[in-house]
């Protein structure tokens, strides 16, 4: 009899267990205007963090529609934590990205009153 005891709590805790990893988290889908005066939506977390946003919609129906299609969407969405199978890695694009971003933080870094010589940047124009 003991074990028929065992098993059975054994089989609640993974019901109980199994029940708290299905429960969904409490989000919201917020439409909002941007300061560029497009819209977009954002999902934001039961703790108020923005979670993801979305691209710009040139009105506030239309982003709120695609904010209900992505709503609608998401209890049938897949979880893929890998790369898409089939897409190869734009390294240049990255390499780009990564050039553009050094870039403007240099241009920033000289608004903000940083002074610079100019063997430094041949030196570091070279390098490149």
């Amino acid at each position: 009899m003991a074990t028929a005891t065992k098993k059975s709590r054994a089989n609640r805790q993974v019901a109980r267990r199994a029940a708290a990893g299905s429960e969904s988290a409490a989000i919201t889908l917020l439409v909002f205007e941007d300061n560029g005066s497009d819209y977009r939506w954002m999902i934001l977390g039961s703790d108020g963090e923005g979670l993801a946003h979305s691209k710009p919609y040139a009105t506030h129906e239309d982003a709120a529609h695609a904010a209900r299609v992505v709503r609608d969407g998401a209890g049938s969405a897949r979880f893929d934590a890998g790369a898409a199978p089939g897409r190869p890695v734009d390294l240049s694009a990255r390499r780009d990205a990564a050039v553009a971003r050094e870039d403007s933080e240099a241009e920033r870094w000289l608004d903000e009153g940083g002074s610079f010589s100019s063997d430094a940047v041949t030196q570091w124009s070279t390098e490149r």
